[in-house]
């Protein structure tokens, strides 16, 4: 569907006029007061350009980093990698910090677009989860507040995030038992401030623009001691697809107090409430392969109140700081958060996969066969026999396997697609965390020691109530989009009720010595981590499998040379972990996984040259991960997760800034790499692998692609600030360029073909009128492309949305 680009030519006119009328109405502006060195010039109120040199300031105790209102894009510190504030030049490891100036920016609709702009990263699988994002070809939840990892069923609103941490492959100090092996997202919450200011931004625009922000800090003392931080954001808008909205109430809460300079305690609370639609895109057409042909606003999915979701979010948490002397900090930080996410969705899937029992005519005899793959049939469940003789099969073990299964004639004709999927369920999950770090340093006239030793307990038990049995739904009609529906749900007999229990213990050690100046930077760590699990069935009052510990002893280390003064070369390998829980193994249900393992091993260099004008991160990476899950589809709270064998990543990306002028800033990332799925002897329980693929016609032995990865990406900013009498406008241009992506079936051992690669362009304008009033405006995909945004299985594939303006008014007093 096109739709016009007036909205967005006319609102980039009334910036650009109104920029015009204040520089012929406004008086000069005075010279700025020469800067001193032991002054700093702050950044003008509002200004978020990258043009500004202003540095992230590392503040003592080592365990924070505060922005001073830096309004650079990037940032040059990072906490999320190895618990204390680094300079990135000294990582062993590829990490980028985007500020709230590119967040502003940028002003994305989902919180995984972010990654975009960063090498090796992109969009995940799914538009609306917090933490589905890809790094270096592994989709995982990535999602982080604060080094916590608390459950939330959707995206939150990043008005409470002062900026992201992307930290490449898995970390076994900061994150050893958790998270992707292609790496996490750490997004830094919003914090108290010195500086009194109180800022309300009213924005609406096309599909999910409609917002408002009020966002307010400052001391609460005299002495400034006592510092406070409220945001409040509230998103209430009809989405770009059919029967889709949002409705979210977000808040957060900050209080901090000074001690004494060296000890600092900071207490935060957010409070979400979000009631959006169960939206989950189209499905592969078995007739053609292809997307099916409706518009890209389509939706499988039944409008509110027959198909739903909500999510209520609580969290608690805090920190406390203290430089005990000049050899030692300390740093103890908490959280207690509670999710309650419900939901009812019916999803009409047109394939139906994994493995069935049946009859085909082998040599002329009717035999009975196990059906690898999976095909469409009317009502979708796998088909039990051939009508006519196979082509390809073969006999192990007295078993006889057809392995071309997938190419039997689709019996799907353009009518009512059965929903196959229905799911009604309330989950409620609490997480509480606890860690501690001591940070101990020296230094002396031939070296400096860095030791980090710290501990970590997690508790995290939850509950799922499903209803399965005696829910029912009408079918789908996919060119008959207004046909009426129904749905019937037996809230009475719960068909699952499961309690989980999950406690990690952990703890850490990371010793850095630096030699020769600092010139050399070696690094070691080691990581133990314990993990209990298990899951207790409600309905029998029987535990569902049996408890399980399992246990793991993870390392990293690393080298960084600085061959010069801001060049580094660095090399360093890095592990992770993490419970798989339970889920089909060798073809039984409710087994115990074996956990997932990831490892990295990286080289590369960075540079930080031309008082800081010119970046430039480029880095070879080789990640193998072991046990990969994906959750079970259709969603079964009895049998969560499907086991795969892994995944091999191996390839290059970077990242680069330039300051070109005073005026104009650069920057962009790119990535080229090679991610493979590996076909095991073990998919749903028999030969997987050994079927003929739909994508390709023939049998896959090793690996396939990895589903929604782009190999080759490419992105440049660009930000201009003007001067003379159009001062206070600044443009943004963005364009980013992703190659195709494989469309598998989710566990990524069934490959059906590629969406094509597409190339989009972002716009962005700000203009300062007066010291108190700001305009904004971003568009996403200013040329119009159509594309796809996301792919999760072949039967849910995520179109991209059109042209979409968003103007906002920010109003600072």
């Amino acid at each position: 569907m096109n739709y016009p680009r007036k909205p967005e030519l006319i609102a980039l006119g009334l910036l650009l006029a109104a920029a015009a009328a204040r520089a012929q109405t406004a008086p000069a502006a005075p010279p700025p007061a020469p800067a001193t060195s032991a002054t700093p010039v702050p950044a003008p109120a509002g200004a978020g350009s990258a043009a500004d040199s202003d540095q992230e300031l590392v503040t003592l105790p080592a365990f924070s980093i505060s922005a001073q209102r830096d309004a650079s894009y990037v940032g040059t510190s990072s906490l999320s990698s190895t618990r204390i504030a680094v300079d990135l030049l000294e990582l062993p490891q590829s990490v980028k910090v985007l500020n709230q100036s590119f967040l502003s920016a940028l002003n994305v609709s989902m919180a995984s677009d972010i990654l975009d702009y960063v090498g090796g990263g992109q969009n995940g699988q799914l538009n609306w989860t917090p933490g589905r994002m890809n790094i270096r070809g592994f989709t995982g939840d990535a999602d982080y507040v604060d080094g916590f990892s608390p459950t939330a069923a959707t995206a939150l609103d990043d008005a409470i995030y002062e900026r992201f941490e992307v930290v490449k492959g898995p970390s076994t100090i900061f994150l050893a038992a958790d998270g992707s092996p292609g790496g996490i997202v750490n997004k830094i919450s919003k914090s108290p401030s010195a500086t009194p200011e109180t800022s309300l931004t009213l924005q609406t625009g096309n599909f999910d623009g409609n917002k408002a922000t009020l966002d307010s800090a400052g001391p609460i003392t005299r002495d400034g001691k006592l510092q406070y931080r409220a945001v409040i954001s509230q998103s209430y808008y009809n989405g770009y697809y059919d029967n889709v909205y949002m409705h979210r109430l977000t808040s957060l809460f900050a209080l901090s107090y000074q001690f004494t300079p060296n000890s600092k305690l900071t207490v935060k609370g957010q409070i979400t409430e979000a009631n959006w639609p169960s939206y989950n895109g189209l499905p592969v057409d078995p007739r053609t392969h292809y997307v099916i042909d409706l518009p890209n606003t389509a939706t499988q999915d039944f409008d509110a109140p027959l198909d739903w979701r909500h999510d209520n979010v609580h969290r608690v948490w805090g920190e406390y700081t203290n430089r005990l002397n000049q050899y030692l900090a300390l740093s103890v930080r908490g959280m207690r958060a509670f999710d309650r996410a419900d939901r009812h969705e019916s999803i009409a899937p047109t394939w139906s996969e994994g493995t069935s029992t049946g009859t085909a005519l082998i040599n002329g005899v009717s035999t009975p066969v196990t059906f690898l793959g999976g095909k469409w049939t009317n009502p979708a469940t796998v088909g039990t026999s051939e009508s006519v003789a196979p082509v390809h099969f073969f006999t192990q073990n007295g078993t006889t396997f057809v392995t071309d299964s997938w190419a039997g004639t689709p019996t799907y004709a353009g009518g009512a697609i059965p929903r196959s999927t229905i799911n009604a369920d309330d989950a409620h999950t609490t997480y509480n965390d606890v860690q501690a770090d001591l940070n101990f340093n020296y230094s002396s006239k031939y070296f400096t020691e860095l030791l980090l030793v710290g501990g970590e307990h997690r508790d995290q038990p939850g509950e799922t109530e499903t209803w399965k049995t005696g829910v029912s739904a009408s079918p789908w009609f996919p060119y008959a989009q207004n046909t009426p529906g129904s749905t019937v749900v037996n809230y009475t007999t719960p068909s699952a009720y499961q309690q989980t229990v999950s406690l990690q213990n952990r703890g850490y050690a990371l010793e850095t010595l630096k030699f020769w100046d600092d010139r050399i930077i070696a690094s070691y760590g080691v990581s133990r981590a314990s993990n209990f699990s298990s899951t207790w069935n409600r309905l029998t009052n029987a535990y569902q499998g049996v408890p399980y510990h399992l246990n793991a002893n993870l390392i990293q280390y690393g080298l960084v040379l600085k061959v010069l003064p801001g060049v580094s070369l660095f090399t360093g390998f890095n592990e992770n972990f993490a419970v798989n829980g339970t889920g089909t193994l060798n073809g039984v249900p409710n087994s115990v996984l074996p956990p997932k393992t990831g490892k990295q091993h990286e080289v590369g260099i960075k540079t930080d040259l031309l008082n800081h004008r010119l970046t430039f991160d480029v880095s070879y990476f080789d990640i193998q991960q072991q046990n990969n899950t994906v959750p079970s589809f259709p969603s079964d709270p009895l049998n969560p997760n499907v086991l795969i064998p892994g995944v091999v990543s191996r390839g290059f990306d970077g990242d680069w800034t330039f300051k070109f002028t005073s005026q104009l800033y650069l920057m962009g990332s790119w990535a080229n790499y090679s991610a493979k799925s590996v076909l095991g002897a073990a998919y749903a329980g028999a030969q997987g692998g050994r079927f003929i693929q739909p994508g390709t016609g023939t049998v896959a032995w090793a690996s396939i692609p990895v589903d929604n990865t782009a190999e080759q990406t490419e992105s440049v900013y660009a930000l201009y600030r003007f001067e003379g009498q159009l001062r206070g406008l600044q443009i943004g241009l963005g364009e980013n360029m992703q190659s195709k992506r494989a469309i598998t079936d989710g566990p990524n051992q069934v490959f059906w073909g590629y969406v094509p690669g597409r190339t989009l362009v972002d716009l962005s304008a700000q203009y300062q009128y007066n010291p108190h009033v700001r305009f904004n405006m971003t568009v996403d995909n200013l040329m119009n492309a159509k594309y796809i945004y996301a792919v999760r299985s072949e039967d849910i594939i995520v179109p991209g949305m059109s042209a979409n303006l968003k103007f906002a008014v920010t109003y600072t007093f």
